[in-house]
């Protein structure tokens, strides 16, 4: 069965329409403008935008000096599982922004279909068909427009989501590091006082023999060594879940890891860096990947609206299909050569009428996700300024704490010093050394844990100002 020729006027005609459909394109929705927010000036400290901006670009490596460290943090930004994930989840969403661009340009089907026919007299009561079918649905209200901005800012959001877990894996691996360090240092102080208190314990001992000094003397110096001695397993057990913890973000299974032995000096410097700014304009905390995330997620929740206006009542979806291939009464004719031609084509359109609320309703839930997106954005945006002024704060605190504990430290030894002097003088009992030794050791941790924590609010700090999640630039750069 060969097809008949289609005119040229109705060519012409449906060229025309085609052209003041395309003409007529617009789009509906609302662009995505940034809100306004009314954050304050600055937060934490009073400093300039670029003093801020500066200490934020600080990459990671310039920040964390260490020799040991450095190397740790390039292996986890290798082999950590969440960052993989990141990527993988990257790779998901370029895959369906291509998937949306793709509705741009018709879509070509092959074909082989019966279709019932009127009874004829010798003839079969059906038509076969085998061709090329062609559809392509014009963007005439930005339907498929908002759907891709809606695809592209989700690849953005994905991007930013890596970049928030890239600082989240330095983060961690910093401060699990500086964890195990002190930790480490708190092993070698106890250490250090049961040996001191070990070697008193034995001089009381020697001394209560000689009928100098009572057994209620020996025994709380006994309880003291003891006491101590009961400290110490503690600390190895917090350092051992501490190195699983390291393996687990470096990629591997959870295990000890081998570190170089306690350095007391290299303890005393701390991380390295400390004159990050404690202050930062509220508008440079856009620049943090979690904002960069949640305002993303906020345009794709715009576009999406978007696209769900452009899909409602009284809006008319436009394609053009066709087809290209053979048609006859039986299926041998599918394969003359003589009934090649276009069977069909030409504008199909569909006007919703009444879908009971059903497009409507698909409205009113993306108005509603937008308006979930916005208050996530609001949200990261609050979030941000908790976390720099908490690390300031923490920062600060823990600053203001080390030169205090130094001082106590310095009299709690020398109070050591002088009260095991008037004891073997006989001024004092052993009571007075026994006071001394605790203060000490106290003193001691105390100096250690504020170091800590002051390293770690350094390491927050760093992390809330935004800086070191240029993984790419900062691995070329390191490797430099």
């Amino acid at each position: 069965m060969k097809m008949k020729p289609i005119s040229k006027a109705a060519t012409k005609a449906c060229g025309a329409g085609l052209l003041l459909a395309l003409g007529g394109c617009t789009i509906v929705g609302s662009d995505y403008e940034r809100p306004e927010l009314g954050l304050p000036d600055t937060n934490a400290v009073e400093i300039t935008n670029e003093e801020a901006l500066s200490a934020a670009n600080v990459a990671w490596f310039d920040v964390y000096d260490d020799p040991e460290l450095r190397p740790l943090i390039e292996l986890a930004l290798e082999n950590n599982l969440d960052l993989q994930q990141a990527f993988a989840r990257i790779d998901e969403a370029r895959a369906r922004l291509q998937t949306s661009r793709s509705l741009f340009f018709p879509r070509i089907d092959g074909s082989l279909s019966t279709a019932p026919g009127a009874p004829q007299t010798n003839s079969n009561d059906a038509n076969f068909t085998l061709g090329l079918l062609l559809n392509w649905e014009i963007d005439l209200f930005g339907k498929i427009r908002r759907q891709n901005e809606a695809a592209r800012a989700q690849l953005l959001a994905s991007e930013a989501a890596k970049n928030a877990v890239v600082t989240t894996v330095v983060r961690e691996v910093a401060a699990t590091w500086l964890t195990i360090r002190e930790l480490q240092a708190e092993e070698t102080i106890i250490v250090k006082n049961i040996e001191l208190q070990q070697e008193a314990l034995d001089l009381v001992v020697r001394l209560e023999e000689q009928g100098i000094v009572s057994d209620s003397e020996v025994q709380q110096a006994r309880a003291q060594v003891a006491g101590t001695q009961a400290l110490l397993p503690q600390i190895v057990q917090s350092r051992l879940i501490a190195e699983n913890l390291l393996n687990v973000l470096l990629g591997r299974y959870p295990t000890r890891i081998d570190l170089s032995p306690f350095d007391a000096q290299r303890q005393l410097q701390g991380i390295g860096a400390y004159n990050l700014p404690q202050g930062v304009p509220s508008d440079l905390l856009a620049r943090r990947p979690d904002v960069i995330f949640a305002e993303q997620q906020l345009a794709a929740a715009t576009a999406t609206e978007g696209a769900a206006i452009a899909n409602r009542f009284p809006f008319a979806t436009i394609s053009l299909s066709g087809l290209l291939g053979r048609t006859g009464s039986n299926i041998e004719s599918l394969f003359d050569s003589s009934s090649l031609g276009i069977n069909s084509w030409g504008p199909n359109v569909r006007l919703p009428i009444l879908s009971f609320g059903r497009d409507g309703g698909n409205v009113d839930i993306a108005k509603a996700q937008t308006q979930q997106a916005l208050i996530g954005y609001r949200q990261s945006i609050q979030n941000a300024l908790l976390e720099v002024n908490s690390s300031a704060y923490s920062y600060q605190s823990a600053q203001d704490q080390i030169g205090p504990l130094t001082v106590q430290l310095e009299a709690a030894q020398r109070t050591r010093y002088l009260q095991d002097l008037r004891f073997r003088s006989g001024v004092v009992s052993y009571i007075s050394v026994l006071d001394a030794q605790r203060l000490v050791l106290s003193a001691e941790l105390s100096l250690a844990r504020a170091r800590l924590q002051r390293d770690v609010a350094f390491v927050d700090l760093y992390k809330a100002l935004g800086g070191g999640w240029d993984i790419e630039g900062d691995m070329d750069s390191a490797s430099d």
